[in-house]
């Protein structure tokens, strides 16, 4: 097995990070513009993913795999607009179906409703079948090695930022350590 491989094994099976919730926010955030950006009584979505994800005990690998929804919608949804908490039912509804897809036994939708009370469980349920139909049923992670690419690179990034002193330089990640990824 290659060194990257390694390392991303060794990611996938550890805890999730501040530094890769912040990342999937940015990735979710990117997808559609909304309406309205400013904060309103819309939990902030940052907020709502790191909730959601550590009542429902989801695990490093899963929350990464929500990623390859996110960047397929991404381009489907290139020229569209959404209400403020369109981001939120995006994270959401992907989190869900990537659990039913990777997991046997997974959370069935009545489950997340305590995690988010924001969404009735009509609302989750037609989240999940618009997602699926969006996606055209098609749940492959065909972009595993951008994904992988990506991760490395966070992970690589905050083990740096952690090991140095306060005050040293550092410079922009693909300079430090190209041999590895």
């Amino acid at each position: 097995m290659s060194l990257k491989h390694n390392l991303f094994k060794k990611i996938i099976h550890s805890p999730i990070t501040s530094h890769l919730l912040d990342y999937i926010t940015i990735e979710f955030q990117s997808i559609i513009p909304c309406e309205n950006d400013l904060p309103t009584n819309i939990t902030p979505l940052r907020t709502f993913i790191e909730s959601i994800v550590n009542q429902s005990k989801t695990d490093t690998g899963t929350l990464v795999s929500t990623l390859s929804f996110a960047r397929r919608l991404k381009k489907i949804l290139r020229k569209s607009k959404g209400m403020e908490c369109t981001r939120h039912r995006i994270f959401l509804a992907s989190l869900i179906i990537t659990h039913k897809n990777l997991h046997d036994h997974a959370l069935k939708n009545k489950h997340w409703l305590p995690f988010c009370d924001m969404f009735t469980a009509h609302e989750i349920n037609l989240m999940e079948k618009q997602l699926l139909q969006l996606l055209d049923y098609d749940l492959r992670i065909n972009d595993f090695e951008e994904i992988q690419q990506d991760i490395l690179r966070i992970y690589a990034r905050e083990y740096l930022m952690d090991s140095l002193p306060s005050d040293s330089y550092l410079p922009t990640l693909p300079f430090l350590i190209p041999s590895i990824l």
